[in-house]
């Protein structure tokens, strides 16, 4: 993806303006990785942030949302969330308080930035990319959507614009398999 902005699509984004999201999240991340990091998803990019731009903190806002996404990433590797889970992997319990987003939950909001489900579900990032490139040079603190693996609510929050306290470590615990086959089942 070029770093070149769309001004059109900073336009409708920038007309949409933001919506302030609080609440408590999840997400897993190797052992040894800081859990309010976003420089895995800086280096590599994500569905919601071109690669080498910048940093973004990807959470889920459940449990299960979270154990789908780990079954999404061993799928992409070629196996399974257990075997996966066999290497040593951390769950993280994160509060976030008062995060001003671009709030993409309804069909209308994504329809509004020329965004389609497919975008949303698919595995071609571009479209996301762009949105979330768009967002960020807004000085938005990051974008609220669907969660590609259909269950819950993603929070990709962009690292550099968020502030001191708006997202607090609470806990975390080895994701094994067993603590992961308990929580999907949930």
């Amino acid at each position: 993806m070029s770093e070149a902005l769309d001004e059109g699509l900073v336009q409708r984004i920038d007309a949409r303006g933001t919506t302030e999201w609080s609440g408590t999240c999840y997400r897993y991340t190797g052992a040894h990785r800081d859990a309010l990091s976003g420089e895995g998803a800086r280096r590599f990019g994500g569905r919601w942030n071109p690669p080498l731009l910048f940093p973004a903190i990807y959470l889920a806002d459940s449990a299960q949302a979270c154990m789908v996404e780990v079954e999404r990433v061993a799928q992409a590797a070629s196996t399974t969330a257990e075997k996966m889970l066999e290497a040593t992997y951390r769950l993280h319990t994160i509060d976030v308080t008062d995060l001003a987003v671009l709030d993409l939950r309804t069909p209308d909001a994504r329809e509004a930035v020329g965004l389609e489900n497919d975008d949303i579900y698919g595995d071609d990032w571009s479209a996301c990319q762009a949105v979330g490139h768009a967002a960020w040079f807004l000085h938005m603190q990051g974008v609220l959507v669907p969660a590609a693996g259909g269950v819950g609510v993603v929070v990709t929050a962009y690292e550099q614009r968020t502030r001191p306290g708006q997202l607090q470590l609470r806990q975390s615990v080895d994701l094994t398999p067993v603590l992961y086959q308990e929580l999907r089942a949930t």
